[in-house]
């Protein structure tokens, strides 16, 4: 139990999350982002209304003998004061979209947004796990900058880093000896986010957030990573809500052995093939060796030969799968938002297909993806029914993957007596050609500007005051579930937002789900007839580097 730790804030004894505390600011000074935690002072940047702190430590360095290790808390910096207003924040080692190697392994550091603190109760808080397919982007990346979330809503925002690629997700079988506390290898990238969850709990009061009241974020691959915190026993009472946007595990993920297996070849491409020796030559390799060991996917249609890095069900911090444990209610009984784009498909099969496409790609592509079941899918996604081959595509896998795999879970979770909102996200922006694409959402709880990957480079797209209005709209429905657990409002200011639910019968007032747009309204039933179809599959990601079918 976190409730009743005794904490030293500044000169303050208090218990945490039973009041906000009068010494956020080092006491005897007037920086309004000047802030004492039990690690030592911390001085971020001023924003006018709200302040900023970026790569503040929460783990120690993973470089040396600590790759490829479960993580341990960064050491204070106490008596020395540490400076948050970093104009380049470190990043974990990947390979950026110019095609370098970047970053550093001493890069668990997390970034803080917070409103100017007044004497008021402690604020909740949402930790946000960033996107980027596991490989790439960072706690710092533009689109999920915090601050007009913060001062619009009145709330914490924490977005840490965590391992990537292969330096977080590397499965290699020699790993499974090395500690007898950690029997296991392939998701020390969740293990980062765990121990950044541990941080919020031990230090968030100090910035004027309620470490009882953390909510845990993400969208792509950080909604995923947050449905395997969410199935994952170790990391069961590190949070009190759940947000999944545009990512959720409910496909078939890579087994231990598809870990291993792949860690073998990672292995062998680095010329580390004696298994006594293994893990030594692995650690002497540089940064750039790791990276470029093996060549990384970009999550394309039938990447043959291409690696994609992900967690794995490794028995221990993902016990089974996901689908599985969500379907035996094997999972952490939070309060939790699920949603998806309208259009989160067409990313994929734009990367994948850059140009027109013809009637026999789109037949090839479902029967490399679907195998058997190609031609049931071909018939329920005749390209007669769509504007064009790729738009039948693209609605495939956004049905497959994130409409029905979004209403999926919700029913599970709700099977469960948990509260559970469904949304879809339908705004369009006429830059997209009025297409919500994957990743859009995320400027609109944010406020942020549109920009890559959402749109080509080196197009940036500011939010109007019309944009502006939506993104109010959701900010606040975001915070109100990360303050009770409940998005809605005790007034008509904001649409009611009912709990996804199916009652005994038929059903046919069942299954109500948001649809955020301009304007925002109530519907049901999402995508009723298409999830009604993909329920009997379980197929792994249409993305990943085997064919959805593979077993």
């Amino acid at each position: 139990m976190w409730m009743g730790r005794v904490a030293l804030i500044g000169m303050t004894v208090m218990m945490v999350g039973e009041m906000r505390p009068w010494s956020h600011v080092v006491e005897g000074q007037s920086e309004p982002c000047l802030v004492a935690t039990l690690q030592g002072d911390v001085r971020g940047i001023d924003r006018g209304s709200s302040c900023e702190f970026r790569a503040v430590p929460y783990g120690a360095s993973t470089a040396g003998a600590r790759r490829w290790t479960p993580p341990v808390p960064a050491a204070p910096w106490a008596p020395a004061t540490l400076d948050a207003a970093v104009a380049n924040p470190p990043v974990c080692p990947q390979i950026n979209p110019a095609g370098a190697a970047v970053g550093t392994e001493d890069c668990l550091k997390l970034h803080i947004w917070a409103p100017h603190l007044s004497s008021g109760p402690p604020l909740p808080v949402i930790v946000w796990l960033h996107p980027g397919s596991f490989v790439a982007a960072s706690a710092g990346i533009a689109v999920q900058n915090g601050t007009r979330f913060v001062e619009e809503v009145d709330a914490v925002v924490v977005a840490p880093n965590y391992r990537l690629g292969p330096f977080g997700f590397l499965g290699h079988g020699a790993l499974r000896t090395e500690e007898p506390d950690y029997p296991s290898a392939g998701n020390y990238g969740l293990l980062d986010q765990r121990l950044a969850l541990d941080w919020v709990r031990t230090h968030i009061s100090a910035f004027g957030g309620d470490p009882n009241r953390v909510t845990i974020a993400g969208q792509s691959a950080g909604g995923l990573s947050v449905s395997l915190h969410l199935v994952s026993p170790g990391s069961d009472g590190k949070f009190e809500r759940a947000i999944m946007q545009g990512g959720f595990a409910s496909y078939r993920w890579r087994t231990r052995e598809d870990g291993e297996a792949q860690g073998d070849a990672f292995a062998s491409a680095l010329g580390c093939t004696d298994t006594l020796l293994a893990m030594t030559c692995l650690r002497s390799r540089t940064r750039d060796e790791v990276l470029r060991a093996l060549p990384t996917g970009t999550e394309q249609f039938a990447e043959a030969g291409r690696t994609h890095w992900s967690p794995v069900v490794d028995g221990l911090v993902i016990p089974d799968q996901p689908r599985t444990l969500f379907e035996i209610g094997a999972f952490s009984r939070v309060p939790v938002i699920i949603g998806s784009n309208r259009d989160e498909g067409w990313t994929w099969v734009t990367r994948s297909f850059p140009g027109e496409m013809t009637q026999e790609q789109y037949e090839t592509a479902l029967a490399t993806e679907f195998g058997p079941d190609a031609p049931a899918i071909l018939e329920a996604y005749p390209t007669a029914e769509y504007s064009s081959p790729k738009d039948a595509l693209a609605h495939v896998v956004t049905d497959a993957e994130y409409a029905c795999g979004a209403a999926r879970l919700s029913r599970l979770v709700e099977g469960t007596n948990t509260a559970v909102y469904l949304y879809q996200f339908e705004y369009s922006l006429d830059v997209l050609a009025g297409r919500a694409v994957h990743g859009l959402d995320v400027s609109f709880v944010f406020g942020t500007t549109v920009a890559a990957p959402v749109l080509p480079p080196p197009s940036t797209y500011p939010l109007s005051p019309d944009d502006l209005d939506l993104f109010r709209s959701i900010a606040g429905y975001w915070r109100r579930f990360a303050d009770t657990g409940n998005p809605n409002v005790d007034d008509d200011t904001a649409v009611h937002w009912q709990p996804f639910n199916r009652p005994a019968g038929d059903g046919r007032g069942a299954d109500k789900y948001l649809i955020l747009d301009r304007p925002i309204r109530a519907e049901k039933r999402l995508r009723e007839a298409q999830c009604a179809f993909w329920e009997p599959h379980f197929f792994r990601s249409i993305t990943a580097a085997v064919p959805a079918h593979t077993p």
